[in-house]
C-alpha cells in the first residue's frame, strides 16, 4: 500500500511537470490533456485519473509550479547572512531571466484568469503566497535597521507590482527596451522604496 502510495504521488508530479512544459510551449487555451498524456507516453485516462478536468489540472500545476519556486527561494536565501542579501537573492529569483518560462506561465495565468473565475482565485492566492514572502525579507530588513519601510507589506505589492510589469516588457514585447537598462530602473525604484542606494542590490 505505502509503496502503491509512493509510486502515485511520483506520477502525480510528473504530470504536473508535463502540464506546467506544455503551457509554456502552447498556452492553456489549446492545451489538450492528450498532449500532457502524450509527453510521458501514458492513457490520458491516467491523467483524468489524477485530475479529473482540464481546469483542475492546470490549477494544480499552477500550484505546484509556484510551491516549487518558493522552496527554491527559501533555499537560495536559506544561507544569507543579512536581510538585504537575503533581498538581492529574492530580487534575482524573481525578477524576468533570459530563458522566462517561469514568467510565461504566469502571463499565461493572467491572460487565463480574465475569463476563467477558478483560474483567477488560483493565481491570486498564488501571487500572494509571493508576496507574502517578499514581505517576510522586507520585515526582517526593517527589524534589522537594513532597510526603511513604513509599510513593508506594502513595500512588497509596489515592487511585485513593478517586477510585473517589467516581466510583461521582457517577455512579451522582447525588443521594447534593453534588459539591463530595465533592470537598472527596476532596482533603482526598488531602493527608493527600502531607503537603499541602488548599487546595493547589484551582484558583485
Amino acid at each position: 500500500m505505502t509503496r502503491n502510495r509512493k509510486d502515485a504521488g511520483l506520477r502525480r508530479g510528473e504530470i504536473l511537470r508535463a502540464t506546467v512544459a506544455q503551457i509554456e510551449k502552447q498556452g492553456i487555451h489549446p492545451l489538450r490533456i492528450s498532449d500532457v498524456a502524450g509527453d510521458l507516453a501514458v492513457s490520458p485516462a491516467l491523467v483524468i485519473y489524477h485530475f479529473r478536468t482540464k481546469e483542475a489540472l492546470i490549477g494544480a500545476a499552477f500550484t505546484w509550479a509556484v510551491q516549487r519556486d518558493l522552496d527554491r527561494l527559501a533555499q537560495l536565501t536559506a544561507g544569507s547572512a543579512t536581510a538585504l542579501d537575503r533581498l538581492t537573492t529574492a530580487l534575482d529569483w524573481y525578477a524576468p531571466t533570459k530563458g522566462a518560462k517561469g514568467w510565461t506561465l504566469w502571463i499565461e495565468g493572467w491572460a487565463a484568469a480574465l475569463r476563467e473565475p477558478a483560474m483567477r482565485t488560483v493565481g491570486r492566492e498564488l501571487d500572494l503566497r509571493w508576496k507574502e514572502a517578499l514581505t517576510a525579507i522586507i520585515q526582517e530588513g526593517v527589524d534589522l535597521g537594513e532597510f526603511t519601510a513604513d509599510d513593508p507589506s506594502g513595500a512588497a505589492w509596489r515592487i511585485t507590482a513593478l517586477l510585473d510589469g517589467v516581466a510583461v516588457q521582457t517577455v512579451v514585447h522582447r525588443e521594447t527596451r534593453d534588459r539591463e537598462q530595465t533592470a537598472a530602473w527596476a532596482r533603482q525604484i526598488i531602493a527608493r522604496e527600502l531607503g537603499l542606494r541602488a548599487a546595493a542590490l547589484e551582484r558583485g
